[in-house]
């Protein structure tokens, strides 16, 4: 019999083994490690647990939920978010242990969520076919579109003295002012002052004629929350060397050796004016010199109308995830904006 169960702080060394041990397949194989410490990232922006999935001893699986504020047909919404589900693979089809998985995400959850959401990796189709299959006994998976996180190479970065720091008593301007950009997204964050100073990152804005015209955050998540190269796609693998020389040369991204973690922080809450959208370039040119780090990260849906432009300038890695929304009732009914999360706080 599996049991399913909170995890605590007793169990934190297990959890990140489990993160570990089974890493998300791509055309680099990442584990999405919480070093030294599991829960020293948890409810930086929602409030956060984990469950743990034991056979007797053997732990079987864990995953992670948080609720969150989001952003739902442009209001705000308490919504749940599923996160970290690792499965050993013995147990990996054995159709009862998910059933019995995701019943306990209701049963052990703080509060209810009537919708949640999730990313999948775009190359894990197995797992997709599985969870879009309708199976009974399994919550419904609407797959709503591709998010594309960017790594960019912050050495292609350029100041232009556009972000300043944003200063206490603009913390409600800025907040009303990213809200009313992100309310265009499904699944956003809902940004609060009290979120602001929570999270730990560094906000930034710029300003026209004394109004916040552009928002963002530098959030170098390291100390708590990596993402750790274990394997290349052949023949990248072998001639990984090869390409880092290139990649310096050449102003692109150098990646790490595997066992190593992506030296990265996240370009979060970005925002821009709709006037100011010819400018984005420019802003992340300006934000990747800020950038601590040797790659700045930041996701956009699919079809948004700044992923060429930024693709094409920068030249980043890209890893390619889908974004359901999931509903354990009837399936969830979207009025067909695009989905955006924040990519720093899956």
């Amino acid at each position: 019999m599996i049991d399913y169960v909170l995890a605590g702080p007793a169990d934190e060394a297990i959890l990140r083994q489990l993160l570990r041990d089974h890493p998300m397949p791509s055309w680099v194989t990442m584990a999405m490690t919480r070093e030294p410490d599991f829960f020293a990232g948890a409810n930086r922006f929602g409030r956060d647990w984990a469950v743990l999935a034991r056979e007797g001893s053997t732990p079987v699986g864990m995953y992670n939920c948080a609720e969150q504020p989001v952003h739902v047909d442009g209001q705000p919404r308490e919504t749940g978010y599923l996160g970290a589900l690792r499965v050993a693979p013995v147990y990996r089809h054995r159709l009862r242990v998910l059933r019995d998985g995701y019943a306990s995400i209701r049963r052990l959850s703080p509060r209810t969520a009537d919708l949640w959401y999730t990313a999948v990796a775009s190359e894990n189709r197995p797992a997709r076919r599985l969870l879009e299959a309708g199976l009974h006994g399994m919550p419904h998976y609407q797959p709503l579109n591709e998010l594309v996180t960017l790594a960019l190479p912050s050495r292609r970065g350029r100041r232009h003295g556009f972000w300043q720091p944003v200063t206490e008593d603009r913390l409600d301007e800025l907040c009303r002012f990213y809200n009313e950009q992100a309310r265009a997204w499904q699944f956003s964050p809902v940004l609060t002052p009290e979120i602001v100073r929570r999270c730990g990152a560094d906000f930034h804005v710029v300003e026209k004629d004394g109004a916040i015209v552009a928002g963002m955050a530098l959030w170098n998540q390291q100390a708590y929350k990596q993402v750790v190269a274990c394997a290349y796609r052949w023949p990248l693998g072998p001639l990984l060397p090869a390409w880092n020389l290139y990649a310096r040369w050449a102003g692109r991204l150098p990646l790490p050796p595997v066992g190593r973690p992506l030296d990265q922080s996240a370009l979060a809450f970005f925002a821009v004016a709709p006037a100011l959208a010819d400018a984005v370039p420019e802003l992340i040119e300006d934000a990747l010199a800020m950038c601590p780090t040797a790659a700045l990260s930041f996701a956009l849906h699919a079809a948004h109308p700044w992923l060429e432009a930024v693709q094409g300038k920068f030249r980043p890695a890209t890893y390619r995830s889908w974004i359901y929304a999931v509903s354990f009732a009837a399936p969830a009914s979207l009025d067909g904006r695009p989905a955006q999360p924040e990519a720093a706080i899956l």
